[in-house]
């Protein structure tokens, strides 16, 4: 009676809904008259709901999913108070309505997953940065990263085979993801979790090859970050030759730090050859029009082809410098060389060799 006397004498200043669930409704109701003064009195009576919900249930169910209290209790209602239903009850609304949601995923971030025979890049949009910085969602895209990294067919089969990879119980798994669900259909139901939609952008993977090793680098995204997620990523996958009594611990930091190049460099050619000619020749049209726009027209009428040819030939040389891989200066830091000039790629490739009795 007392507390639910208090309850009541508190109903004025708003108590929450929990604890009105909890108590049930309370209500003062007028009784006959006393056989002592014969004045009439308020008797305090207290009726339960059997729909009332714990308010452990709610927070149990809050932590294993992640969704709002509200919905964690409209769940339980419809459920019985049935824990394993309310969060199936709550996936499905929530897938329905993430399918529903037309809002455009501009914040991306990425994972990097690298394993002894193969790594990933996943990349995985959500609508607002402030759930690409929560740990949920980048501790999910680093178990993505991984299985991904640890399917050897969807490493082979590309886009199409990672459309219909299931979920496996790994280490890393988060517990909001379902064991056994594809990828887009986990991610849809983590949107309903997370209250924003998330899309499966793109995932790269790479093998490494017969006596070689693969190797990666993420560049954070911000400082609080979780290792191995961030905004650019890289892999490469590096061999040796011949293989036979290579150091493989070597080979690995020299992959891991040219990779750290790759991120920092940009390249977009892995050599001079890979450079498609088409795209050359579009190059030095380029270079042809603004050196000749640079003259003005009336000298350059009068320019020697040959001179035309010879500042074609040093645009293109810097064109390699900058956009192809071998050609680009090392932009990590080089061991007892920091007072030297840097070496390009393919020299410090070959050097790395040297030192490794290849």
């Amino acid at each position: 009676v007392g507390s639910a006397l208090s309850l009541l004498e508190g109903r004025r200043h708003a108590p929450s809904l929990e604890i009105l669930q909890l108590l049930g409704q309370c209500k003062l109701q007028r009784a006959p008259k006393c056989a002592v003064g014969g004045q009439a009195a308020l008797v305090p009576t207290v009726r339960h709901f059997s729909d009332a919900v714990p308010a452990s249930l709610v927070k149990e169910l809050r932590t294993r999913t992640g969704a709002s209290m509200g919905k964690c209790r409209d769940a339980l209602k419809e459920e019985s108070c049935d824990l394993e239903k309310a969060v199936e009850w709550l996936k499905k609304r929530g897938v329905r309505s993430m399918e529903k949601r037309v809002a455009e995923s501009a914040e991306a971030l990425l994972s990097l997953g690298v394993l002894p025979e193969a790594g990933a890049i996943v990349e995985v949009r959500a609508e607002t940065d402030f759930v690409t910085r929560s740990e949920l969602f980048q501790q999910v895209i680093l178990y993505l990263a991984q299985l991904v990294a640890s399917s050897p067919a969807a490493v082979a089969g590309g886009a199409e085979a990672l459309q219909t990879l299931q979920l496996e119980d790994r280490p890393g798994r988060p517990a909001q993801l379902t064991v056994g669900k594809a990828m887009p259909e986990a991610l849809l139901e983590l949107g309903s979790v997370l209250g924003e939609k998330l899309l499966l952008a793109d995932i790269h993977c790479l093998a490494a090859p017969p006596g070689g090793v693969v190797a990666g680098y993420v560049h954070p995204k911000q400082a609080d970050g979780m290792p191995g997620t961030g905004r650019m990523a890289a892999l490469i996958s590096l061999r040796a030759s011949p293989s036979e009594g290579c150091d493989m611990q070597r080979l690995e930091t020299t992959a891991a730090r040219l990779a750290r190049h790759i991120v920092a460099g940009q390249p977009q050619f892995l050599s001079i050859a890979s450079v498609p000619a088409e795209t050359l020749r579009k190059e030095q049209e380029v270079f042809r029009e603004a050196y000749l726009a640079q003259l003005g027209s009336r000298k350059a009428g009068a320019v020697d082809e040959k001179v035309i040819q010879k500042v074609l030939d040093g645009k293109t040389h810097k064109f390699y410098q900058e956009n192809v891989l071998a050609c680009q200066e090392l932009i990590a830091p080089q061991e007892g060389k920091d007072d030297t000039k840097p070496m390009p790629v393919s020299e410090w490739l070959e050097a790395e060799a040297k030192s490794m009795g290849l």
